[in-house]
């Protein structure tokens, strides 16, 4: 087998469809299976995909395993020379597949570590490929594109990029090299399960790079069932972002990341959720610290 793609699925019956019927419509040329991983749905998932497409392998869990060990449960158990991570909120415009395996294939003598393609939105405009690893310099540059609108335009972007992380919706890896760094820390429910994955990876001189060819559309946040930073999406990303940091830096690099964040974090403040929530959020930020 060639290629083993894994999607997790947590109430996202009709956008996985959707996913699927674009997977297997565009995908030729190479041996490819599909995993689903389910995260105890409850909209019907299972039976309404099976209908469609009895050709997935579907795994159940009981339990909301969360986005990081549930691509590990379908690892381990794919029998792809390559992964690829798929969300279930994306939608194939090509024999992207098959694009990234040919890539791989044609670049052994590189040590790549996970493969990732520039991103569309729905109106086919750039949409977030990737990231830079945490650090407070970064944390600023943030804050300042959010409040200036001047983020970097990649619409002219070039055919490779070599970058930090390449963001959790479209992974394309060797399985060998997924299980060898033991997959997605398990202690990561959702958010930032890619960026420790990838720093992890960066330390052991891999590669992480986006490629031209694939074209993928991403509608970010699907399984939240609306769109935008929501208080419950900040609070499960912020405690990912503690446990990330304290993980990886500690002595003055962890007190600067503290530092910063207590000062960033301030927005939160002034967001348009309740004022307990806003408490709640700014709360969550300041609850970094090291066992």
């Amino acid at each position: 087998m060639d290629v083993s793609v894994i999607i997790v699925n947590y109430n996202t019956r009709k956008m996985l469809a959707e996913c699927l019927d674009s997977l297997y419509k565009y995908t030729t040329g190479v041996q490819f299976e599909v995993i689903v991983v389910d995260n105890a749905s409850v909209d019907g998932s299972k039976e309404y995909i099976n209908d469609k497409f009895q050709q997935v392998m579907w795994i159940d869990s009981d339990i909301n395993l969360g986005f990081g060990r549930a691509n590990n449960f379908g690892a381990v158990r794919a029998s792809g020379k390559y992964l690829f991570l798929l969300n279930s909120d994306t939608l194939l415009l090509n024999n992207a597949v098959k694009l990234f395996y040919d890539y791989a294939e044609t670049h052994t003598c590189e040590r790549i570590g996970v493969l990732g393609c520039w991103l569309l939105d729905r109106n086919l405009r750039s949409n977030t490929s990737f990231g830079r690893f945490p650090s407070p310099c970064n944390e600023f540059r943030y804050l300042i594109g959010r409040l200036f609108r001047c983020a970097k335009d990649y619409s002219n972007h070039p055919d490779e990029y070599n970058v930090d992380f390449v963001v959790g919706a479209d992974m394309f890896v060797s399985r060998d090299i997924f299980l060898e760094f033991g997959g997605f820390d398990k202690n990561i429910f959702m958010y930032y399960e890619e960026t420790d994955l990838q720093l992890r990876m960066a330390r052991e001189g891999y590669l992480r790079r986006i490629i031209d060819g694939p074209c993928i559309m991403h509608f970010d946040g699907g399984s939240f069932g609306n769109l935008g930073l929501t208080f419950n999406r900040f609070i499960m990303s912020q405690h990912s972002y503690n446990y990330y940091i304290c993980k990886h830096y500690s002595g003055i690099k962890f007190v600067l990341f503290y530092l910063s964040l207590c000062l960033i974090r301030v927005s939160v403040l002034f967001n348009r959720w309740s004022v307990r929530e806003r408490v709640e959020a700014y709360k969550t930020v300041l609850l970094l610290k090291k066992d």
